[in-house]
């Protein structure tokens, strides 16, 4: 179960790589927490990235994405990523940021 948290913050950092969680991320995001039926408080996530971090995005990528072993789930966060990325209808550089590293430490193309 800690991998798919850990891919829930990175749905989360990916959100908040703008300084803003917008109203059409937080459903995308709710909307995959809830196909887990796995209780997610997406609020307090985005808090305690905010709180540990501060503003060291590749730091807390890079966290997160190291506890991500399982291929499965890799491939499945790639795929999330990609749906929270586009969900404000706005496509971030830090955002392709997240996506390339995940892709990049995962060898998944």
């Amino acid at each position: 179960m800690a991998e798919e948290i850990a891919s829930f913050y990175l749905m989360i950092l990916v959100a908040i790589a703008d300084h803003e969680l917008h109203e059409e991320e937080a459903t995308k995001i709710n909307e995959i927490t809830n196909k887990y039926k796995v209780e997610f408080d997406l609020y307090a996530a985005a808090e305690e990235i905010k709180r540990e971090f501060k503003n060291e995005f590749n730091k807390a990528c890079n966290y997160y994405i190291s506890i991500i072993q399982n291929t499965e789930i890799q491939k499945d966060t790639i795929e999330f990523i990609k749906e929270i990325a586009y969900a404000d209808k706005k496509l971030h550089d830090k955002e392709i940021e997240i996506l390339e590293r995940c892709r990049k430490k995962w060898n998944i193309d």
